[in-house]
Order: structure tokens, then sequence, then C-alpha cells
């Protein structure tokens, strides 16, 4: 059985946590970045078909926001990050078990339109884009700061400053762009990849630029059986597979007999 809880929601759980399902001990609590939110569905099924014993209660959301939730004390057992520092940050404060930290699934950052586009050079559409381009808040979520640095090494972001949207997170600057509200924008290959209405979706230059997804087991964990579990599906030829028919890149030596 699957619960999904809100963002803003996640905070009000700690001080409710003394008589929640969070005791119990076959509720697995899974914070994830909100890019993995459709694989992490698919992945709890798999997982519970050998699991059934489990419940998994995820928490979506930006990774900045999560990794917050996490030092103000929220109960999560298991952190699925889309940024390498938010959980450097965690692992300094002692806050994840470092011993268990593990990149599962590595990503890509396209160019994404509801149009078919003419032209195929990503810096070019961008330079002669006379719309809207969404992109993510870079000061506070991980797609966002990918973004800045890819545009920046291209020499193209402080130019752009008058045409962009910022969004939240990876969902909504996807959401941007399928809603028209951008006329095109900057999204994880993984989201262009499941998008039915996106026409183009085009690779950025990303250079020295590496998107990793990170996991790690918290420090107040309480079902760290499950977490460790769930987090070896992930690693586990089954789990890249799965990951990489979402669109995201399998990483290697993620497999644990690897």
């Amino acid at each position: 059985m699957r619960k999904i809880i809100p963002l803003l929601a996640a905070v009000s759980l700690l001080s409710a946590c003394g008589g929640t399902s969070a005791d119990s001990d076959g509720e697995l609590l899974i914070s994830s970045a909100s890019s993995l939110t459709e694989v992490m569905l698919s992945a709890e099924k798999e997982f519970n078909k050998t699991h059934p014993e489990v419940d998994v209660a995820f928490n979506f959301g930006s990774s900045s926001k999560l990794r917050n939730q996490i030092e103000q004390g929220a109960p999560v057992d298991l952190f699925l990050s889309a940024s390498a520092n938010d959980m450097d940050i965690l692992q300094q404060g002692g806050l994840v078990q470092e011993q268990t930290i593990r990149n599962f699934a590595e990503n890509r950052l396209v160019l994404a339109s509801v149009d078919r586009l003419e032209k195929t050079d990503p810096e070019q559409l961008l330079k002669d884009s006379s719309g809207i381009v969404a992109v993510g808040e870079p000061e506070s979520v991980p797609i966002g700061f990918y973004t800045k640095e890819a545009l920046s090494s291209m020499g193209i972001w402080d130019a752009l400053a008058g045409k962009l949207i910022l969004a939240k997170d990876a969902r909504q600057v996807l959401s941007y762009i399928e809603s028209g509200n951008a006329e095109m924008g900057i999204v994880y290959s993984s989201d262009a990849a499941r998008s039915p209405n996106l026409q183009t979706a085009i690779d950025l230059p990303q250079g020295k630029l590496e998107i990793v997804y990170p996991a790690a087991i918290t420090s107040e964990a309480k079902n760290i059986e499950a977490a460790e579990a769930f987090l070896a599906f992930l690693t586990s030829e089954e789990g890249q597979k799965l990951l990489e028919e979402y669109g995201f890149v399998p990483v290697e030596g993620a497999q644990p007999d690897a």
C-alpha cells in the first residue's frame, strides 16, 4: 500500500510522530526528489512484490526543501536526493548514515518545448527566443542550480535574465512548458522522456557538470531494514533497468554485486 505525504504537510509530522503510523514497523518513510515521482511509484510496486509487508509512504519535493525538513527533525527513513550538495550538507551534519550513501541514478538537461522546433542548436534557440523560458530557481532547487551552471558555461545565462520564469522544482518547470506559460524550458531528460506533450527535447551541453542522484538512510531512521531493502532494490539490476525505462542514466557500479 502506498501513501504520498504532501510536501507542506510533512513538517506537521514533527509534532505528531509519537502516535502516528510512522511508528509502525511496516511503514517506510521516503523523502524523494520530485523528478523521481513516476519512477518511484513504479519502483514501489515492484518492491512490494517481494516485500508486501512494507507500507511505503512518499514525500515528494525539491531536494533542498526535503533536506531542510530532515534538518528540522521530520521523520524520514530514506532520502533520495537530486543533489549531491544537499546530501553532503546532511552528511556533514551527521543526519544521514555515511556508510549508506550511494549514487543510484544520473540525469541530463534538455531544452524542451511543446512546439516542433526547426533549429537544433540550443544556444541559438535560447538567444533567438522572444518568449518565456522556464527554469528552476537556481538558489533553491537542484535543477535550477544545474541549469544556471550549464547556461553560464555556454555564456548565455546573464543574457536570458529578462526571459526567465523561475520554478520551485523540476515538475513545475515541466508544467510551465506543457501549459504554454513558457515557450520552452530546461528540464531533466527523464521528465522529457515521459511527457507525451513535448515535441522537442534537445540535449544541453553540460561540460563537466554531473547530475547524480544520491540516496542515504537517515541517522534517525526507524525502519532501517526496509530502507536497506528499498535501496538495495534501486541499485539492483532490476532497479537500474526500471530507472533507465523512465529516462534516467544507470550508474556504473551501482549494483552491490558489480
